[in-house]
């Protein structure tokens, strides 16, 4: 049994082509190659802060409400237990801030997910709830606002 030895012209036209199935197997794993670099990567970060959002509950209140379900979303282990658990990674306040956490009623609800709703200082009652379907409860003073 001998083997068949190529001439050199054959070997270089093997090296020069590239057919269709060589070309689609270099840019299928160039592209899973990047896709697993992003999920590697990680989760998106918080959003920067370019309004005085403390000053604004309201603004605040849907940042938080953001903020929770990207933190169920990356985190894996359902909705946070306390507001807290969202600092740093997912809220963006400085520590002199978090006191501001303090005007929201936060409970995860087997039900429904959670429930979120902004504390009125004057009166001390919830004046907005937010939970994973939307607004639940507004009252008539916020929607003239």
């Amino acid at each position: 049994m001998t083997e068949r030895v190529r001439p050199k012209d054959e070997l270089e036209d093997l090296k020069k082509h590239w057919g269709a199935f060589r070309i689609s197997l270099v840019i299928s794993a160039t592209l899973i190659i990047a896709m697993w670099g992003l999920i590697i990567r990680g989760g998106e970060p918080p959003p920067l802060r370019t309004a005085p959002v403390v000053e604004r509950p309201t603004v605040l209140l849907f940042l938080i409400d953001t903020a929770i379900t990207r933190y169920a979303h990356y985190e894996k282990r359902g909705y946070p237990e306390r507001l807290s658990d969202l600092h740093p990674k997912y809220v963006p306040l400085r520590q002199d801030e978090l006191s501001c956490l303090e005007r929201f009623s936060y409970s995860p609800d087997p039900a429904e997910g959670y429930r979120l709703g902004l504390i009125d200082r004057s009166t001390g009652n919830v004046s907005i709830i937010l939970s994973p379907q939307g607004i639940v409860y507004m009252l008539q003073s916020d929607w003239e606002s």
